[in-house]
């Protein structure tokens, strides 16, 4: 299994993603945290994103979910094809929810444990990879419906590491809400790890570890 987890971007150690992914650089960047936001922002934020992962060397794919709501089928051929399923930033619980809608979830999980591709993700993308969204909501506003999405909240992560992930730890502009969800996981006796902007939490097969 292999898994490229940073609280912002591709965070110090894009040389290390860069090896675990090898030969199949193509990236498909999921980018449905950002589903709950003005539309023309989240465009351009593709746009930005597509120019700084192609000057890395990938080949670059926007995979919107939105698209296969009513068609997951087509998904996994799709998915099948890639090196790295990367998920970015933005609103944790509509990244879920849009996961779980068309199968993507189930997608990751059974890739990653068959060593199929690397799961990346930043922020949102890195805290879905955990066992429980609980904490979360210090961060994120679980209550955000946009347009093509049900209220039902899905409180469950994907599992796939067991230490829960605090993104922007002691940023300036998400210090707050880092530290409350440390306080969740510390009151209710929950392993976390803290990630500063640029830090990283990498699975690599055997191999575990927080880099800075």
């Amino acid at each position: 299994m292999r898994l490229y987890l940073s609280s912002a971007g591709v965070g110090n150690h894009v040389d290390r993603l860069k090896q675990m992914v090898g030969e199949n650089m193509k990236m498909l960047y999921v980018s449905n945290a950002g589903d709950g936001g003005d539309a023309g922002e989240r465009a351009a934020h593709i746009v930005e994103k597509k120019e700084e992962l192609e000057g890395y060397g990938f080949e670059f794919h926007e995979l919107d979910l939105r698209h296969f709501f009513d068609d997951p089928g087509k998904l996994a051929e799709i998915v099948a094809a890639a090196g790295l399923v990367w998920a970015g930033g933005g609103n944790t619980f509509l990244l879920r929810r849009a996961m779980h809608y068309t199968g993507l979830d189930t997608m990751i999980i059974d890739g990653v444990q068959a060593n199929q591709f690397v799961y990346g993700g930043s922020s949102a993308g890195a805290i879905v990879a955990t066992k429980s969204l609980r904490g979360t909501e210090n961060g994120d506003d679980p209550y955000v419906v946009p347009r093509g999405y049900k209220e039902e909240i899905i409180w469950n992560g994907l599992g796939l590491v067991y230490p829960q992930l605090v993104p922007h730890y002691q940023s300036e502009w998400f210090a707050d809400e880092a530290q409350a969800m440390a306080d969740y996981f510390d009151h209710n006796g929950m392993r976390y790890e803290t990630l500063r902007d640029g830090e990283v939490y990498v699975v690599d097969g055997e191999y575990e570890e927080k880099l800075a």
